[in-house]
C-alpha cells in the first residue's frame, strides 16, 4: 500500500503525531510518502497513492487535498470535510441546520455588528478560518469590543459561561475520547489535558457529527452550560493531544481505506473485464 503523508509546515520540524502515524503505517509494511506543501509548486506531478492522510490545512495543502480527492484517491480526513473545517462559521451553520446544539453565530464586520449581539448577552469573537485558539476573545460589554480588525474575517459565537473545563472530545474510527483541559492551556501539562469518562448522550452527539459530515477522523469541543452539551468548535485534523497510541489509531483507519480503495479498484477492473468479454462477438 502506498500512503500520501500531507505535512503542515516545512521538512525537518517536529510532529510527534505524523512521526507516530508514519511509524505505525511502515510497520505494516506500507509505503509512505511524504509531501510538504509549503515547499511545493501547486501543480506537481501527483504521487501514485492509494491513501492520503490530509493533515495539512493550509490553503497549500487544501489545494493537494482537492487534487488528490479529484483524482480519485481518498483523504483521512475526507477532502470535503476538511474545506468545510476551515470555515468555521459555514461549520457551525451546518451543524445547526441539522438540528445540533451549537450557539447562535454571525459574520460581523464592525464593532457595531458585535454591539447589537451584546443586548442578549456575551459574545466569543473568532476568526473565521482560525486554529488552535489564535484571536479568540471574549466579548462581555461594550468596553470589550476592539475598534477594528484589520481584514481578517471574523464571526461572533454566543457565548455560554462553561460550567466545567473545556471537554475535547476526539473520534479516531469508532473509538471516542474526551480530553477536559483548561482554557487557554499555557503549560506542557495543561496542553494534554486528563482524559475523562464520556455520557453517553455527549458521545452519541459527537458521533453525530461524525455521521453528520461523512468522517470518522475528527475532534469536537464541547463545553457544558446549564447542564447542557453545546458544540462550539470542531476540527478536521486535530492534534489529539492526551489520546492514547494517537498515532496508531489513525493508522489502522489509514490501512482499512487504503485497503477499501485497493478492493473497489481490483473490483471496478474484474467487471470491465468480464463487460470487455461479453462484448466479444
Amino acid at each position: 500500500m502506498r500512503v500520501v503523508l500531507l505535512w503542515s509546515g516545512s521538512s525537518g520540524k517536529s510532529a510527534p503525531l505524523l512521526d507516530a502515524l508514519e511509524a505505525e503505517l511502515r510497520l505494516a509494511k506500507a509505503t509512505t510518502i511524504s509531501l510538504f506543501p509549503a515547499e511545493m509548486e501547486s501543480t506537481a506531478p501527483l504521487p501514485r497513492a492509494d491513501v492520503a492522510v490530509l493533515k495539512d490545512k493550509t490553503p497549500a495543502g487544501l489545494e493537494w487535498g482537492r487534487r488528490l480527492h479529484e483524482a480519485g484517491i481518498p483523504t483521512v480526513t475526507p477532502y470535503p470535510v476538511t474545506s468545510l473545517c476551515r470555515d468555521k462559521l459555514r461549520t457551525n451553520q451546518v451543524l445547526a441546520q441539522a438540528g445540533l446544539p451549537v450557539p447562535e453565530c454571525r459574520l460581523v464586520t464592525g464593532p457595531e455588528d458585535l454591539i447589537s449581539m451584546l443586548v442578549d448577552g456575551s459574545v466569543i469573537l473568532k476568526p473565521r478560518r482560525g486554529s488552535q485558539g489564535r484571536g479568540i476573545r471574549i466579548i462581555r460589554d461594550s468596553t470589550d469590543v476592539p475598534a477594528s480588525w484589520g481584514t481578517e474575517e471574523m464571526f461572533a459565537q454566543r457565548y455560554y459561561e462553561p460550567e466545567t473545563l473545556d471537554r475535547k472530545i476526539y473520534r479516531i474510527g469508532n473509538d471516542v475520547f474526551c480530553v477536559e483541559r483548561v482554557w487557554p492551556p499555557v503549560t506542557p501539562e495543561e496542553k494534554q489535558g486528563r482524559l475523562i469518562e464520556l455520557d453517553a448522550a455527549t458521545r452519541e452527539l459527537a458521533m453525530e457529527c461524525g455521521r453528520l459530515l461523512g468522517t470518522e477522523v475528527y475532534g469536537v469541543d464541547v463545553i457544558e452550560h446549564e447542564g447542557r452539551p453545546w458544540i462550539v468548535d470542531l476540527s478536521s485534523f486535530p492534534g489529539f493531544k492526551g489520546v492514547p497510541d494517537a498515532g496508531a489509531r489513525i493508522a489502522r483507519v489509514v490501512l482499512r481505506v487504503a485497503a477499501e480503495t485497493r478492493h473497489s479498484a481490483a473490483s471496478q477492473e474484474l467487471v470491465s473485464g468480464n463487460e470487455a468479454l461479453c462484448a466479444v462477438p
